[in-house]
């Protein structure tokens, strides 16, 4: 049977018990080792959550996180954060990365977060996230040129990537929204692709770009073709006929397509017809061969735990029911 990916996209909501550990360690209440007990013990149920759901890899929950950039900027030397933005189309929001120079490593992150996620699942796919380059570049304050803190950043991650590869990260997303938002342009999917083929150079598991929040415009429609990765995860929730449109007229090479087909920002939960409704509608314009799995349109931090978790057992039962069909 084809490879054919069921995974969440990314972070999970945090519990009131995690939310009033965070509380507590911020005041002092609680030691590092007393919080860490706490959030692994978390951490080990949500992973369990999405192993029973049959999900073929393991979303890191990343519970202890702020936002997307906030792990990295606490981790290198020359960014701080200021004040908050809205982060895209969505009432979520970002403390501001500012660079005064080039960034560089002081704590490892993904290591950190391989090395806590495989003693929880030593013997199951993993999925770790880090914010794309150039959506990480044009989000932050700096006097640095933009292109090239984008390659500053790569570069971290490879060296990253390189120091955490004992620890098996099997999938590598990387989140850039930006590419799909009003202000980009085609030069942006060209900074884009020269990061991914960094990235590439270093790492041997599956890349995977994600892509939401939006769609591309004018001629960064054109773009696609040019992004040197074997999967591109876009979500068909918000504009499906759009997103088919584009793909229709578009050749994005011989890539395939993991599709958000699970709302991550609705706490209604979808049936399976609404769901192969939209992966039979991008099989007419892609064929089935081409799309590489099912996910959620965005990550699930943005609605309630519970709900959250329906939709991690309800896109494992769809993604695994999915796969069975498409590839009789």
């Amino acid at each position: 049977m084809s490879e054919f990916e069921v995974y969440v996209l990314g972070a999970y909501p945090r519990s009131a018990q995690i939310r009033k550990a965070v509380r507590d360690y911020d005041e002092g209440k609680l030691t590092d080792l007393e919080f860490q007990v706490v959030l692994q013990r978390e951490v080990a149920y949500l992973c369990g959550i999405q192993r029973g759901a049959g999900l073929t890899a393991i979303q890191d929950p990343l519970l202890e996180v702020q936002d997307i950039f906030r792990p990295f900027i606490e981790s290198w030397r020359n960014v701080s954060v200021d004040g908050l933005l809205r982060y895209f189309d969505n009432n979520f929001f970002y403390r501001v990365p500012v660079f005064s120079d080039r960034p560089d490593i002081q704590r490892m992150v993904l290591t950190r977060r391989a090395r806590s996620l495989r003693q929880i699942v030593p013997d199951y796919r993993i999925k770790m996230i880090v914010p794309g380059p150039v959506t990480f570049s044009y989000l932050s304050r700096t006097d640095i040129d933009k292109r090239e803190l984008a390659h500053e950043i790569t570069r971290i991650y490879t060296i990253e990537l390189e120091n955490a590869s004992s620890y098996r990260i099997d999938i590598l997303q990387v989140d850039e929204p930006f590419l799909l938002d009003i202000d980009a342009a085609p030069e942006h999917y060209d900074l884009a692709s020269e990061c991914l083929r960094e990235l590439k150079r270093v790492f041997n598991g599956k890349l995977v770009l994600a892509l939401y929040f939006g769609l591309p415009r004018g001629e960064c429609v054109k773009k696609l073709n040019d992004l040197p990765v074997e999967y591109v995860s876009l979500s068909l929730v918000e504009y499906p006929e759009r997103w088919l449109s584009i793909l229709r007229a578009t050749d994005i090479g011989d890539k395939k397509v993991i599709v958000g087909v699970v709302d991550g920002r609705d706490i209604r939960i979808e049936t399976y017809d609404e769901v192969k409704r939209l992966v039979s509608k991008l099989c007419e314009v892609i064929g089935k061969e081409r799309i590489g799995g099912v996910t959620t349109s965005t990550w699930l931090d943005m609605i309630p735990l519970s709900y959250a978790i329906s939709k991690t057992i309800i896109l494992g039962q769809y993604g695994l029911r999915l796969r069975e069909e498409l590839h009789r």
